[in-house]
């Protein structure tokens, strides 16, 4: 900045207070010199260049976004066939996975089941379904699998329900009068024994009762 009036001093001109004072309220006491007029005029143009690049970036923004409005049908189409794709991808690994521990815990039943006599192999299906159901429930939690197979054939008093198993005494009698009389186990064949084959069955099984096959006579 330059001042004014000391300016004009230097030139010889000789100026009043009056006059000094009229300068001042005109013009100010200071004025900005050549080399600070051109750099705020280099500055203006550099800020008017960088608007006008400013303006050209947001004129191509406007357009990418008009862009991108105009196919958001086609994104949003595309974008719920990859939900339902993806959701249905979920669903069959759930599924498998669901298939694969199911087969497990059967796998585990049936070996349970290895020294277990049923009164019927319906009886055992029905009984594995259920034990297999627990093992794959919040029930098993912290419990064996002799736990809840106990839930399921024991009462609440902890007495074996009826009709679901055979001891295993009972379950050899039948075996015995299963090759005497030829009959698979568990089926009723209405055989009728003579008494030798009745002796043998008694021999076989000290604690069986064959009062009810004494009036029997062996069928031809």
């Amino acid at each position: 900045m330059v001042k004014v009036i000391s300016e004009l001093e230097k030139i010889g001109l000789s100026l009043t207070d009056e006059q000094k004072e009229s300068i001042k309220k005109s013009m100010g006491e200071e004025l900005y010199s050549k080399q600070e007029l051109d750099k705020k005029l280099s500055k203006t143009q550099e800020l008017e260049e960088k608007n006008k690049e400013l303006v050209g970036k947001q004129e191509t923004l406007e357009k990418e976004l008009q862009t991108m409005r105009d196919s958001t049908p086609d994104a949003d189409a595309l974008n719920q066939k990859i939900a339902e794709l993806t959701t249905t991808l979920e669903t069959e690994r759930k599924e498998r996975a669901e298939k694969d521990e199911r087969a497990r815990l059967d796998g585990l039943v049936t070996d349970f089941f290895a020294d277990k006599h049923f009164v019927n192999a319906i009886t055992a299906d029905a009984i594995k379904a259920q034990l297999v159901d627990k093992l794959n429930s919040d029930e098993a939690r912290g419990k064996s699998i002799s736990d809840l197979f106990d839930t399921i054939v024991k009462d609440d008093k902890g007495n074996y329900k009826p009709d679901i198993l055979i001891d295993e005494k009972t379950f050899q009698a039948q075996q015995n009068r299963s090759q005497i009389v030829g009959n698979p186990i568990n089926q009723p064949d209405g055989a009728k024994l003579s008494m030798a084959e009745l002796m043998k069955l008694k021999n076989k099984n000290p604690d069986m009762d064959i009062t009810p096959y004494l009036n029997r006579k062996k069928e031809k």
